[in-house]
């Protein structure tokens, strides 16, 4: 039964796919594949030709020597690699510097007894850190003068760094004025090491000449304006304003003066009455405060009256009326517009006069002297009001 199954298994399997495809389904042709058209060589662009680069050196390379001085180097410290190279004379050669190197400038090649040349470069670094400095990726570029060009990789070097303070056993701190540090059994005392016995103290303080000389200049040129706006506000403190010129004759030499003047104008004649009697006053006025020492200018009327009642016995009786007639007059055509005589000038002008006369200083001998020689000879005032009593004169001897 066992044997039955697997041979009707075996037969399922072998005439499946015939009996799958019957006779009124026509079997599909078989098409051979199509190959890829291939383009003709005429169609195809051609690739630009890469350009020829300089053909071979054919002659001997130069010798090449490098040496990394010092060694170890400190950190940062100067570590100048000098490269040698030993070529012929027409051989020219290029160096290519690692990263972090610096290239000196180059020296022209020296001719040897062989007759060859011999080129020197030096490189320089820094280094900033304990971690080895690594010379690497240093090549030599030469070039004949046929044309050829050779490359030469340059051995790399490895330049161990050491801390400034290796080798002390008991390490303290250095100063830029004293660098040596004078370490026992190595340098002996008081003696810098090869860094600074090379490069000598680092200064840690430049002196700026320029700018401390600038700076003094400002400052004297501040003191010295300083100073000066002092000096100047303590002298105009200490100034006395003089003031107007001061006339040193007498005042009633000085009013003579004036009214001899103002006579010589004759501003009546011009119809000019008002401003005649306006400078008369001021003639007086001007008197009477330079004579006793009073504001006459700048007081009114009553006020020059009030004060000469309160000199009492140093004013007659007389003056004091003449002068009460004379401010009448004066104040009459000044403030109510009154158009005086010929009669009435003459008398005002003689009233003037004569307050001059009785009031002014006494000479030496004791008596006022007499008036100006151009000037008529002084009158007693013209008073309205006669004094019953004999007019009273001033005082002998009394300059106030």
């Amino acid at each position: 039964m066992r044997q039955l199954s697997w041979s009707i298994a075996l037969a399922a399997l072998l005439l499946g796919p015939a009996l799958a495809q019957t006779p009124d389904t026509p079997a599909m042709p078989k098409t051979p594949p199509v190959a890829a058209p291939t383009p003709d060589a005429e169609d195809t662009p051609e690739a630009p030709a890469e350009p020829a680069g300089p053909p071979p050196a054919k002659g001997p390379p130069p010798a090449i020597k490098m040496q990394c001085a010092p060694n170890p180097v400190r950190i940062g410290e100067r570590l100048v690699c000098t490269l040698t190279a030993v070529h012929r004379a027409d051989v020219s050669i290029e160096v290519t510097a690692p990263e972090r190197f610096e290239v000196g400038e180059p020296t022209p090649a020296k001719t040897r007894d062989d007759g060859l040349l011999e080129t020197v470069r030096a490189l320089t670094v820094r280094p900033d850190s304990m971690r080895k400095v690594r010379v690497r990726g240093l090549q030599v570029v030469y070039t004949e003068a046929s044309g050829g060009q050779g490359t030469m990789a340059v051995p790399d070097q490895i330049v161990p760094t050491r801390s400034v303070i290796a080798g002390t056993d008991q390490p303290t701190f250095r100063t830029f004025e004293t660098p040596g540090g004078g370490v026992e059994g190595q340098d002996g005392p008081n003696v810098a090491d090869g860094y600074f016995a090379r490069h000598g103290p680092l200064p840690y303080r430049v002196f700026n000449w320029p700018l401390f000389i600038a700076l003094c200049v400002l400052g004297g040129v501040g003191l010295g304006i300083g100073v000066g706006v002092l000096v100047k506000r303590y002298l105009d403190a200490r100034r006395i304003d003089p003031g107007p010129p001061v006339d040193p004759r007498p005042a009633h030499v000085i009013a003579y003066a004036e009214l001899e003047a103002l006579l010589a104008l004759n501003l009546p004649a011009d119809g000019r009455v008002g401003e005649f009697y306006v400078r008369l006053s001021e003639i007086v006025r001007r008197y009477l405060g330079r004579r006793f020492g009073i504001d006459a200018p700048e007081m009114t009327s009553d006020q020059i009256r009030a004060w000469a009642t309160l000199q009492g016995e140093r004013f007659g009786a007389e003056v004091r009326l003449g002068l009460d007639d004379f401010l009448a007059e004066t104040d009459l055509v000044k403030f109510a517009d009154f158009s005086p005589t010929e009669s009435e000038i003459s008398t005002v002008t003689r009233q003037a006069r004569g307050l001059i006369s009785l009031t002014r200083v006494p000479d030496a001998g004791g008596e006022p002297s007499a008036p100006a020689p151009s000037a008529p000879a002084a009158e007693p005032p013209a008073s309205k009001h006669a004094p019953a009593e004999p007019p009273v004169s001033l005082e002998k001897g009394d300059d106030a």
